[in-house]
């Protein structure tokens, strides 16, 4: 694609993609983001009038903002003149949607850090209220977290409520209940207070890894529908999902704001003293911010967990249990994984992997008795009982470095190839940058996406050749994605976002490269295969899928698992019909009776 900046014809190329969604695409280009949107056909009235809004906030956009917000540095047009997009800074980070991701937070950012990242984040919101400005569509994935603690910085500066333009959606996760239903695009619907109840929904699931109107309840079976009634999850009734910190570790002033936040629709600035707010790690590994921990004072000094826990017909035996965090896992004739604890990662057994912790942005995959760690800038070290044994190098692509590991194999990326790191094969051809890649121990998945079109295809472990696989694809911001095995088949689970609500999508696939069955709008959750039947961990329990005219359609939920197993769990299915479940700090084996 060519385009014209200040200095002249520029050609963006799919290779430098950094992310698409249902507005535009963004492409790195010398040191800088460019974002180009994406054409309205002529026959789209509403399309082309939301276009004109976009075009003149680009031609007012307010200056003297404050510099983490990614605002629009030039205009981006076509060789008649026409703006089709405009440049911006570049910065590299996670957005703030990892932060409530248990596995991914805990033992790398605390919550001391994560207080002054919001704190700093309210300053910038303050800022841009005293000019005049509301961002409105305030949510996760358009705040960005670097590496390197700065920020946190805000993009989507382009849709932001200004000078009587208004921002025309708001994503469901953090919209503010006063708005559910009415129409966000005839008119400035966004005031400041809005912005602070999506910071406080941030904050809180940031803190404890639960949305504030998450969890589970009897009556209210929805998130919507419990932020409709204003019933948080503060409320004894509703159950948290197993990944949650409990909401007793914060302290009183804290508590006090969400509730009135949450419950009774204030919608006043944080109050000063929560940045002042403190975490304690207590020796049983909960972070709190009370004169005690809560856990430990509710159990008693010297109460352990138990090893078997049962509920109805589930029994959960707990295979390992660490204060630190279970970095990844794998079901290679049996069950493996590898811990971080103390500043030091091992393996299931013990052996050591690295005396050093995993650095921010790198990968960890499990191949055997083999340990391969990659940092983020994709260099790749084999390790054997501490040892590297053997080094490579792979592909990054916006997600991270690519790469994917069985027992008796890594594949990695080499410019647009998929590489058999222990034959050395040339697999097949991938986009360079864009590849998003699993294996299980007889089949591989993977995808590349670029300019609206999905790409995704199937291996065999040990084969040269690529599937291509027909009917898979979506559209808008692609915001997670992940895959699960049998000797047979894959199941490829995506989320995106469109239009402000987080969509979840299903492909159950055979060896062959057939698509069985297509789920849409299904519960988020990762996935598992045993034998074809297909089977989610929701913050519900678990629940199996099956298959009815080519449709994933939700079958029944064991609700008696729901202590046990969360929506952000790894699920590992066991050749005797039991599941390991494998959470931030603990590998457990699930067994129903």
């Amino acid at each position: 694609m060519d385009v014209f900046l200040s200095s002249g014809r520029v050609r963006l190329s799919d290779a430098d993609l950094l992310g698409e969604g249902g507005e535009a695409r963004v492409f790195r280009h010398q040191g800088r983001a460019v974002k180009v949107f994406h054409p309205v056909s002529a026959q789209d009235p509403v399309g082309r009038a939301a276009r004109a809004t976009k075009l003149e906030k680009l031609a007012r956009f307010p200056s003297g903002l404050p510099p983490t917000v990614l605002g629009p540095e030039e205009l981006v047009r076509s060789a008649r003149g026409e703006v089709l997009g405009f440049v911006m800074r570049l910065v590299q980070a996670d957005d703030a949607g990892r932060l409530s991701q248990r596995r991914f937070r805990e033992g790398r950012v605390s919550n001391d850090e994560v207080t002054r990242l919001f704190g700093r984040l309210a300053g910038v919101l303050g800022g841009l209220h005293a000019r005049g400005v509301v961002v409105g569509d305030l949510n996760d994935g358009n705040v960005l977290v670097p590496l390197d603690g700065s920020g946190p910085f805000l993009i989507d500066a382009d849709s932001m409520q200004f000078g009587g333009l208004p921002c025309v959606v708001g994503h469901e996760r953090f919209l503010d209940p006063r708005l559910y239903g009415v129409e966000l695009s005839t008119a400035p619907r966004f005031e400041p207070g809005t912005d602070w109840f999506a910071l406080a929904v941030m904050l809180f699931s940031s803190w404890l890894y639960v949305h504030p109107f998450g969890g589970t309840h009897g009556k209210l079976a929805t998130l919507l529908r419990r932020a409709e009634a204003r019933h948080s999850v503060l409320r004894d009734d509703v159950v948290l999902p197993r990944v949650a910190a409990s909401w007793k570790t914060l302290p009183d002033e804290a508590l006090h704001w969400f509730r009135g936040v949450f419950e009774a629709d204030v919608r006043s600035p944080p109050p000063e003293g929560l940045w002042r707010t403190a975490f304690t790690t207590c020796r049983c590994g909960v972070e709190h911010a009370r004169p005690a921990c809560p856990v430990c004072h509710a159990l008693g000094p010297l109460a352990t967990r138990p090893a078997v826990r049962v509920k109805g017909r589930c029994t959960a035996r707990v295979l390992r249990q660490t204060t630190g965090r279970v970095v990844a896992a794998a079901q290679q004739g049996g069950v493996r994984f590898v811990i971080e604890e103390d500043g030091v990662l091992r393996r299931e057994d013990g052996s050591l992997v690295a005396e050093r912790p995993l650095e921010a942005g790198a990968r960890v995959a499990i191949a055997g008795a083999s340990t391969w760690l990659s940092d983020r800038r994709g260099g790749l070290t084999r390790v054997e009982q501490g040892r590297v044994v053997e080094r490579a190098q792979t592909g990054v692509a916006p997600h991270g470095p690519v790469l994917a590991a069985a027992t008796q194999t890594l594949y990695r990326t080499e410019h647009e190839w998929l590489i058999d790191q222990v034959t050395g094969a040339r697999v097949g051809q991938v986009l360079e940058g864009q590849t998003w890649l699993w294996t299980g121990e007889r089949l591989g998945l993977g995808f590349y996406r670029a300019g609206g079109v999905t790409v995704a295809f199937l291996l065999k472990t040990g084969r040269a050749g690529l599937k291509q696989l027909s009917g898979v694809g979506w559209s808008g911001r692609l915001v997670s994605a992940h895959a699960a095995f049998d000797s047979t088949h894959a199941l490829l689970t995506v989320t995106t976002e469109t239009a402000g609500r987080d969509v979840v999508h299903r492909w159950l696939v055979s060896e062959a490269g057939e698509v069985l069955a297509v789920g849409h709008e299904g519960r988020p959750g990762h996935g598992a295969l045993l034998n074809g039947r297909v089977v989610i961990g929701t913050d519900a329990g678990l629940v199996s899928l099956g298959v009815s005219s080519g449709v994933l359609v939700e079958g029944t939920c064991f609700s008696d698992t729901q202590p046990f197993v969360s929506a952000q769990d790894e699920l590992l299915p066991q050749s005797d019909g039991s599941l390991v479940v494998v959470g931030a700090r603990d590998v457990l084996q699930l067994s129903l009776s």
